[in-house]
């Protein structure tokens, strides 16, 4: 790298400096678009190329229960949402514990599925374990093809 060995930065100040001040018919033109013209970019850029608006407040009313709901009531829907959630949670696991199956790990929820038996019942719960169906897909013409012709049925 000899070519920054011998770095003059005085020297090249003072040139710059002495350019500067020569008399150019157009000078304080220049200067003005070459310090305007960055500003302008940056300032559009910085006001329209990522949109960031201030969230507008907003007062969002909703009306569920009614005020004249008994503790009986209150109680059966949060057992039903109760119940809901561990319906879910037991399908969730369900699939943990089938793709731990395919993994060969070791996977136990046996705790879980307890507490699944003891909220929703057995058959409920039976029910949540059964992996549910999956829609057949449609084969592509590439799948088709390699499969290659079908066997003609026999008259």
């Amino acid at each position: 790298m000899g070519m920054f060995n011998n770095v003059d930065i005085g020297g090249g100040l003072s040139d710059f400096w002495a350019y500067v001040r020569e008399p150019r018919p157009h000078r304080w033109a220049s200067w003005g678009v070459a310090i305007v013209l960055p500003i302008v970019v940056f300032y559009g850029f910085s006001e329209h190329l990522i949109r960031t608006e201030e969230p507008k407040a907003q007062i969002i009313y909703f009306e569920n229960w009614s005020a004249d709901r008994s503790a009986a009531e209150i109680r059966a829907d949060w057992v039903a949402r109760a119940k809901e959630t561990t319906r879910a949670n037991a399908e969730k696991r369900a699939e943990y514990q089938r793709l731990a199956d395919m993994m060969g790990v070791e996977y136990d929820s046996a705790e879980a599925d307890k507490v699944t038996r003891e909220t929703l019942g057995e058959a409920e719960a039976a029910a949540a374990k059964q992996k549910k169906p999956v829609a057949a897909a449609r084969s592509t013409l590439a799948e088709r093809a390699a499969r290659g012709p079908r066997a003609q049925a026999a008259d």
